[in-house]
C-alpha cells in the first residue's frame, strides 16, 4: 500500500505519497522490480522507480505472484 501524508501550507492541503520499496525478481536472467500499490496491486518499475514502459514476460509476473503468496502464508 502506498501511504500518502497530507499536509498544509498556505492555507491549502496538498498530500505527499510514498512508494514501497521495489521487489524484485529474476526471470532468464533479467531483474525485474515490483512495487505494490493498494489500487492496482503489483505494477512494474523501473531501476529508478519511474513506472515501466516495456512489456514484462509473463514468467516474470508469475515469480512476482509467488513472491506475494509466500508472504501471505507467513502472516
Amino acid at each position: 500500500m502506498m501511504p500518502c501524508i497530507p499536509f498544509r501550507e498556505h492555507g491549502r492541503t496538498s498530500f505527499l505519497c510514498v512508494g514501497n520499496e521495489p521487489v524484485a525478481v529474476t526471470y532468464r536472467g533479467r531483474l525485474y522490480r515490483f512495487e505494490w500499490t493498494a489500487s492496482s496491486g503489483w505494477i512494474p518499475v523501473n531501476k529508478d522507480g519511474s513506472e515501466r514502459l516495456s512489456p514484462v514476460p509473463a514468467g516474470a509476473w508469475q515469480a512476482i505472484e509467488a513472491v506475494r503468496a509466500a508472504g501471505e502464508e507467513n502472516e
